[in-house]
């Protein structure tokens, strides 16, 4: 026996992840070829298992490079490997194999996110020599559709929805050849035996088809018309991004007077025709994600290049008002080539109504748009499940995750202990999303939406469905915003009381916080800093504007803003002016206040302030509320950059619009907040004195840029001031607030600059998006220290 054969050894790898869809198995057959060693690589429903039979030395540099090495699209979470008996085993007959998938009834590998096309896919779509070229469907390992066309694990070509297109001889042998990168890309398609493209009547009738069906649209577009667009996660509604009549047309439509609208842009070049960014914004929109990335308008007399290209504005309906366009690339080769043929950007928007889920069916599409659009680019592989785009911009020096969906959901985030039993996160009432552990394993859903509506909550049902079929999960401890009146919260009570399982419910602000220290993976405690809309509090207040020392067990409130009364509830965050008032009922008569030169304040009839006082004296439908989020609104109203909201979060980028026309050589108006320490609670936020300055300033013709940016630093200022009263803690920053680009920019060097490690949400939403996650990080310690009962439904509060 030679020395080589006697120190032949047999090893076992097992890996987990995202280790499905990226090109892992041919990657491991590539390696294992490199270094001469002979075994099998196959998948599970748990991820990857490599058999490995060498020397030493090759075994040891087989398993580092499985780990340096890794597709770009892989993600490997844990990596075990033992030692295998020399015995006979005809795996090992000194080759190295690819073996068939083995599916197991609990799977627990991570899916990957829907990716965007990649450079190579693109380079054969532009290729006259190519087979793929112009084929709208072109894919491989690196890029292309995942999540929305999965039914089952392990990811295998019979469980998606290319199921029903039998590969041709060439497709085939690219899909079998562990040496090509199309090797078990389960879309893998060409014009020959993939799917194609259908121009349709608003009637759904086909009138072209394949590439007619590109240029019918095209044409279309060009045109003027309104038409959808099936993509990778649904219909976009899409038209010529320059033509005002056809944005109207759009906004009229989706029922959206002033919502800021989607731009997809042919190229990086063009995009910069028309916004502006640093290297990093550039290089987050150019990402193979592709989100929509919220970039600084150019101004009308700046839209060329360096090289003296200019391009014709775009509508001014797209994002009135505001400093930021909502840019995306193509994402797949039907986009690009899309964008090709019209060579004119496009509005890209979700085909749906307001209060109802992104559109993934053309019947569907006919039936609750037809009659209000021109024309259907359509195509039969079916999408499974809806998925959004994600949208992302860059603040504070950092990314920030607005909406995840498309290219970075489902996020699968591992644990490095497993859960004792499975869990489920509902979210909140607005931009709800899901949140799942079992094993060792974490997944945020993509985004579903704001659960106001029937179509909303089935949306929601079915987005866990998909999850507990996927994973064939039963989640025993359940846990909600303690806000009974949210539906979500309504949902998890009842299926806990009819499935005997545990009701965790967290409070709304401190799933805000949670949420970040879950994303870094951190048990506190921490100084958050937690400010956004409305949330209801432990005191029965709704909160916005707090201090909490968190952790994951509980939070201490050790400062918040003092609370004022919102007159007719959710009627005040309609009518930002009666959130004014309610401030302004604090330090003025009814009289003094109608004789104030404050424009939303000037159009009301003296007899309805009256009232509204009344109302406010009384406090009948009047809550009190601690949000800052809510005096955004009312300095926005006293400002007049606002009168009626059109959408959430509006009056936050008004104001930012406003701040931003200060002149460079201006400073921002000194404001500030005043800070109180009864004897007995937490610091209070005292507002009155700044209110007072910001009208008295507006009566002596002080610039509303001006107070603007002050408002906006007084918040920054009011941050640090608190963070300095708490030394020693990390600070984490919490809820929607912070999603102001203005107050971020300011806020986050300077505490920096006072030596304050700042925790943010840079792969997670920081608004109500991130609770899910937050909520779930509090069950995961929960069960950690306590065994919940499953005998029946038990409804436990944050200790």
């Amino acid at each position: 026996m030679t020395t080589s054969t006697r120190l032949r050894l047999r090893r076992e790898f097992h890996i987990d992840g995202i280790v499905q869809g990226v090109g892992f198995r041919p990657f491991v057959y590539g390696l294992a070829l490199r270094h001469g060693l002979a075994g099998y690589v196959l998948n599970d429903a748990n991820g990857v298992t490599i058999g490995a039979e060498g020397s030493p030395e090759q075994l040891a540099s087989f398993a580092r490079e499985l780990r340096e090495l890794a597709p770009p699209l892989s993600r490997i979470d844990h990596f075990s490997e033992r030692e295998l008996p020399q015995e006979d085993n005809p795996d090992y007959d000194g080759a190295f194999h690819i073996k068939a998938s083995q599916q197991q009834s609990a799977a627990t590998v991570a899916i990957s996110p829907d990716q965007g096309m990649c450079e190579a896919c693109a380079r054969d779509v532009a290729n006259p020599k190519d087979r793929h070229h112009h084929y709208p469907f072109t894919n491989c390992t690196h890029c292309g559709p995942r999540y929305t066309i999965i039914r089952r694990l392990p990811y295998d070509r019979p469980h998606t929805a290319m199921a029903g297109f039998a590969m041709c001889r060439r497709c085939a042998a690219a899909y079998e050849n562990p040496l090509d990168r199309r090797y078990h890309a389960q879309p893998v398609s060409c014009p020959e035996c993939g799917p194609h493209l259908s121009w349709r009547n608003s009637r759904g009738d086909a009138l072209a088809e394949r590439e007619d069906a590109l240029h019918e649209a095209a044409l279309a577009l060009q045109a003027g018309a309104l038409i959808a667009v099936k993509g990778m996660g649904g219909y976009h509604l899409m038209c010529d991004a320059r033509n005002e009549q056809s944005v109207a047309r759009l906004r009229m439509l989706k029922r959206r007077a002033r919502k800021p609208l989607a731009v997809m842009m042919g190229s990086l070049a063009e995009a910069k025709l028309h916004v502006t960014g640093s290297e990093a914004e550039w290089k987050l929109l150019a990402s193979q994600a592709r989100p929509i990335t919220l970039l600084r308008k150019r101004k009308n007399d700046d839209r060329h290049s360096e090289s003296g290209q200019s391009a014709a504005p775009l509508a001014e309906r797209i994002a009135p008002g505001i400093p930021y366009l909502g840019i995306m690339l193509p994402y797949t080769p039907l986009h690009q080539l899309l964008l090709g043929a019209c060579a004119i950007p496009l509005v890209a928007t979700s085909a749906n109504g307001r209060g109802s889920p992104i559109l993934i069916e053309c019947e569907a599409v006919v039936r609750e748009l037809g009659s209000e659009i021109d024309g259907i680019l359509d195509h039969n592989r079916p999408i499974l499940h809806p998925c959004d785009d994600s949208l992302v911009q860059w603040a504070g020096g950092r990314r920030q995750m607005l909406r995840l969906a498309r290219g970075y959901a489902p996020c699968t985030p591992s644990l490095k202990e497993a859960v004792r039993v499975p869990l489920l996160a509902v979210g909140a009432q607005q931009k709800n999303q899901l949140a799942l552990a079992f094993g060792r394993q974490r997944i945020y859903s993509p985004y579903i939406g704001d659960l106001h509506s029937l179509p909303m909550q089935s949306h929601f049902e079915q987005t866990l469905a998909t999850f507990r079929e996927l994973y064939d999960l039963n989640p025993e401890l359940l846990v909600s915003d303690r806000h009974s009146g949210y539906l979500s919260h309504q949902w998890a009570k009842s299926y806990c009381l009819n499935q005997g399982a545990t009701h965790l419910v967290v409070q709304h602000h401190h799933a805000h916080l949670l949420g970040v220290m879950a994303e870094h993976n951190i048990t506190g405690p921490v100084l958050g800093v937690a400010f956004d809309g409305t949330g209801l509090g432990d005191d029965g207040t709704l909160w916005g504007g707090e201090l909490l020392i968190a952790d994951v067990q509980g939070f201490k409130r050790v400062a918040h803003l003092r609370p004022f009364k919102l007159i007719g509830g959710e009627a005040a965050i309609r009518e930002p002016v009666r959130q004014l008032l309610g401030l302004l009922f604090e330090s003025y008569g009814v009289e003094e206040i109608s004789a104030l030169d404050i424009p939303a304040i000037k159009q009301l009839p003296a007899e309805r302030i009256s009232n509204l006082h009344q109302l406010w004296h009384l406090g009948r439908n009047a809550p009190h509320t601690s949000s800052i989020g809510r005096l955004f609104d009312a300095v926005a109203a006293l400002l007049g950059v606002i009168d009626t909201p059109d959408y959430e979060g509006e009056t936050g980028l008004l104001l930012e619009a406003a701040a931003l026309q200060l002149a460079p050589d201006e400073q921002p108006f000194p404001l500030a907040f005043d800070l109180s320490q009864s004897a007995e609670g937490p610091l209070q936020i005292q507002w009155a004195e700044l209110i007072h300055t910001l009208v008295s300033e507006q009566r002596k013709g002080t610039s509303t840029a001006s107070l603007a940016a002050g408002f906006i630093r007084a918040i920054s200022n009011l941050v640090v001031a608190l963070t300095e009263r708490f030394p020693g803690y990390p600070v984490a920053l919490g809820g929607g607030v912070f999603q102001n680009r203005v107050l971020m920019d300011e806020l986050v060097p300077a505490l920096e600059a006072a030596g304050r490690q700042v925790l943010t949400s840079e792969t997670l939403p920081l608004n109500d998006g991130g609770i899910a996650a937050g909520q779930l990080w509090f069950a995961i310690h929960h069960i950690a220290t306590h065994r919940p009962t499953t005998a029946g439904c038990a409804t436990l509060s944050e200790s």
